[in-house]
């Protein structure tokens, strides 16, 4: 009887041990870790991107060209800070398709202030805090350029 009784004690505590284990690696494996404004920040500006590579007047394309421009610059420095974190880039935001004229210059405006305010954060590591202030140039500049696009519009 001992025997049966230390068995099933030793099976519940290995038992209730596995549990805790899972429940542990479970829990961190979602734990976005530092840093995870870096993404949030991605995302918005590919969002941002993604409106501005809709079809505009033609006389509205060059100001957002170059805004694209500043943009992807921005999210490869995001890119690099973020490897340098190990963080996860494999990110396909969706956009509204329906926004048109003003609606569309306002949402991309802030998403880009967005991103900016995301990585705007205090950084502790040098290296990638070089990045984040390149990609926050880029981006003031991707902002400039949408103003001299919204003064056409």
């Amino acid at each position: 009887m001992r025997s049966i009784l230390r068995r099933c004690t030793s099976s519940m505590f290995l038992g209730l041990f596995l549990f805790m284990l899972i429940a542990a690696s479970a829990a961190f494996a979602d734990t976005p870790g530092r840093h995870p404004a870096y993404l949030h920040a991605r995302a918005d500006l590919i969002r941002a991107r993604l409106l501005m590579e809709l079809p505009s007047d033609r006389y509205v394309e060059p100001p957002l060209r170059r805004a694209v421009d500043e943009v992807n610059a921005a999210i490869r420095e995001i890119d690099h800070a973020a490897a340098w974190d190990r963080k996860d880039l494999n990110d396909h935001p969706s956009i509204d398709m329906r926004l048109r004229g003003r609606d569309r210059f306002r949402e991309i405006d802030r998403l880009l202030r967005a991103a900016q305010r995301d990585i705007s954060r205090e950084e502790d590591s040098r290296g990638a805090r070089e990045w984040r202030n390149r990609a926050d140039g880029h981006i003031e500049g991707a902002i400039q350029h949408l103003r001299r696009a919204r003064l056409i519009d």
